[in-house]
């Protein structure tokens, strides 16, 4: 019985000695952590605390329309002088993810979670919004993937 005491108490001494040095060391290795980036739109901007990322790294897109009309924040590249409205729409067909104008309404803050798989160089992809006349009036936000 002592034999056993004595074995049971060396494992839970060994198991408070573990966890103390890992909790001084800081733990287990840390992995890649995702970023969170605030965007906001409203009459007629976007801004974003970043425009620059990485490949991947898991991002959490917190997105808040301040504005008085719906707004949609798209990633996607970005569209050209004399697009026609059928030519938008095709645009926006590739865009890698987004929030649209139904879910994104005046005063809504709304979230989506990307990973970008591949590189883009600056001017290749932006934070856009497309309802009619937002692009126009500047909605739009150049990023670039590294």
């Amino acid at each position: 019985m002592f034999r056993i005491n004595r074995i049971l108490g060396g494992i839970v001494i060994g198991i408070f000695l573990s966890a103390f040095i890992l909790a001084a060391c800081g733990g287990a290795p840390a992995s890649k952590s995702s970023g969170e980036v605030q965007i906001t739109v409203d009459e007629f901007k976007v801004t974003s605390s970043q425009t620059t990322f990485q490949t991947g790294v898991p991002y959490h897109f917190v997105i808040a329309n301040k504005g008085t009309t719906p707004h949609e924040v798209l990633i996607m590249p970005p569209a050209t002088a004399g697009m026609t409205a059928d030519q938008i729409q095709a645009l926006k067909s590739s865009a890698l993810v987004g929030i649209t104008g139904d879910d994104l309404t005046a005063g809504a803050t709304k979230t989506m979670d990307y990973t970008f798989t591949k590189a883009y160089p600056a001017g290749s992809l932006e934070f856009a919004c497309h309802l009619p006349g937002h692009y126009e009036a500047g909605m739009n936000l150049p990023i670039e993937v590294k």
